[in-house]
């Protein structure tokens, strides 16, 4: 895997990710977002029906919480996660955790790290780590890590974090060196060191020096929805020097609930990769995505149907929504805007039919992929600082 950076302006990077996968032959764009999927599939959605979604990225994200107790089958199986749910056409990132679901804290220990499976707890050291990978054959592969740190955590607490992590990724580097079935697969290494700048930048300069493919940052919380009210101004300035510690070629990560005044910010600490678990938050309140993002738009265009000036979503199953007639979304061009109104939305909810979180997936997740785009655009016209503000006056007046 190749990273380039073809433009940087205020701390934005616009970037191109190329030779990713086993053959070389997938190239993505950044800032990107990738596929939230559960249990391997983007989540309420057939695959037929998620191919009829524009501009979905390239690169499916997938987690060990929700696979790896399935691990012997995918052994057996022979061909990899992708080829095993059907996702042969993407690129798969395999992290740790599913940043829409909280992780427990206090469960990981020197010889490994706790997982939450529907299950329960499951442990996992480096060795069952590298089995499982080996299993899945994932594109790109997140390092084993201990980042069960916080705002309130000691420094105690975070140098144990960072000692472990660190451990972790010396051994995953040994065993990776003999292993055939891994030479293809990147490598991200997690950086450690919770709310502290020396303790980040050391875990960065170290993590440097392990020859990683890229960069995740974790530990700053335990994922879960409530990361949608994640304030990044706390972490701005350990961002930023972190950033200042890692090489320019190679991407960074950060996983969270990124709702999309968070994401104009995370990329102006030179954020490049995100995951797209808000949506599907989003889908499971009964809520659609309303936020204007275009900035070449009318003014009549942008004012719409009024509804961005409430926040960048609204709740379908409101009773105010039982005789509107009107789109999801005007001017929206998702199957389920051009097809359904939202009080039928509005009735789905309401008679807790499972149509509803199907038609809000693929809006939700139509309008999220498009605003990546818009993005991307942005960066490249030179209009990043117009959509921004445009992003920023839309903030819920109570975030």
């Amino acid at each position: 895997m190749k990273f380039s950076v073809q433009n940087v302006k205020n701390g934005c990077r616009l970037g191109l990710i190329t030779d990713l996968g086993k053959n070389g032959n997938k190239s993505i764009e950044t800032p990107m977002c990738m596929l939230y999927t559960r249990g391997g599939n983007a989540p309420h959605l057939t695959l037929d029906v998620l191919k009829k979604i524009q501009r979905v990225p390239p690169m499916a994200h997938m987690y060990l919480s929700s696979l790896a107790e399935h691990s012997e089958a995918v052994t057996q199986f022979k061909e990899g996660i992708a080829n095993f749910c059907g996702m042969q056409d993407f690129a798969v990132y395999c992290s740790l955790h599913d940043p829409a679901t909280e992780v427990p804290s206090g469960y990981n220990e020197k010889s490994g790290t706790a997982i939450w499976t529907k299950g329960g707890k499951y442990k996992l050291d480096v060795n069952h780590f590298m089995q499982i990978q080996e299993a899945f054959q994932p594109d790109i592969c997140e390092a084993l890590y201990d980042g069960d740190t916080n705002k309130d955590s000691t420094r105690k607490r975070l140098l144990k974090a960072m000692d472990r992590t660190l451990n972790y990724l010396d051994e995953i580097q040994n065993k990776r060196k003999s292993s055939q079935k891994l030479q293809k697969t990147a490598l991200f290494g997690v950086i450690e060191g919770g709310f502290s700048v020396q303790e980040r930048q050391k875990s960065a300069h170290e993590t440097v020096t392990r020859n990683v493919d890229g960069f995740v940052l974790a530990g700053f919380h335990n994922n879960g929805p409530k990361t949608e009210m994640f304030d990044l101004s706390q972490v701005t300035e350990i961002c930023q020097k972190t950033m200042e510690c890692l090489p320019e070629n190679k991407p960074r990560l950060m996983q969270n609930a990124w709702r999309p005044d968070k994401v104009m910010e995370g990329i102006a600490l030179g954020i490049d990769m995100f995951d797209s678990s808000y949506p599907y938050i989003v889908t499971e309140r009964g809520c659609g995505l309303v936020f204007k993002f275009n900035v070449c738009a009318s003014p009549e265009e942008q004012k719409g149907n009024g509804d961005h000036l409430l926040g960048f979503q609204i709740n379908l199953a409101d009773k105010k929504y039982v005789d509107d007639f009107g789109p999801l979304l005007e001017g929206c061009t998702c199957y389920a805007c051009q097809n359904f109104t939202r009080s039928y939305i509005n009735h789905l909810l309401n008679t807790s039919e499972l149509l509803s979180s199907v038609l809000l997936m693929i809006h939700n997740f139509h309008h999220y992929f498009e605003f990546f785009h818009q993005i991307r655009q942005s960066l490249q016209d030179g209009s990043f600082d117009e959509l921004n503000s445009l992003i920023q006056k839309q903030k819920p007046v109570d975030s």
